[in-house]
């Protein structure tokens, strides 16, 4: 009985790692780069190119373009561990660069590739046009942030990836 269940766990452990790797190399053949990195994506996870050059973010941010407003995202500390609680810095500016200063603003944190308990947080306004929020990315593998952005009863959404 007992070798059984060895033999049982050593193959769990094997499946496991198998499915791990697999969806490290899944995500590096996509073109997505090291399965670490912070991404701006699509809603299906598609990657989106930066609409503004590396020197004009903060170390570890990541920018998208969501309509008029620019959304730039910084994780700290970078690259998150598991379990503490990581801060989201959330900044909005408009298209003529003011900062925005009037939304409301949630994060929904994810895994695309299993289902997982809600992990959601709301951001609080700490300076002009920059939100932050805390929240814990509670196991290793690929999450999906999104960031939904409520101002004048509308939402929007924008989504991005990284690798624990």
């Amino acid at each position: 009985m007992a070798k059984k269940l060895v033999v049982v766990g050593i193959v769990l452990l094997l499946v496991g790692v198998f499915l791990f790797m697999r969806m490290r190399m899944s995500h590096m053949m996509a073109g997505q780069g090291s399965p670490s990195d912070l991404v701006a994506v699509s809603a299906d996870g598609a990657r989106l190119s930066s609409p503004v050059t590396g020197q004009d973010l903060p170390a570890h941010a990541v920018a998208q373009q969501l309509g008029d407003m620019l959304v730039t995202l910084a994780i700290n500390p970078y690259p998150p561990s598991v379990g503490a609680a990581s801060s989201f810095d959330i900044t909005l500016r408009d298209g003529s660069g003011n900062a925005i200063e009037d939304a409301v603003i949630s994060l929904d944190l994810t895994m695309p590739s299993m289902w997982m308990p809600p992990n959601q947080a709301d951001a609080k306004i700490v300076s002009a046009g920059v939100y932050q929020a805390q929240a814990p990315f509670t196991m290793r593998g690929m999450w999906r942030i999104e960031v939904i952005i409520t101002r004048g009863g509308a939402s929007q959404s924008a989504f991005f990836d990284v690798g624990l």
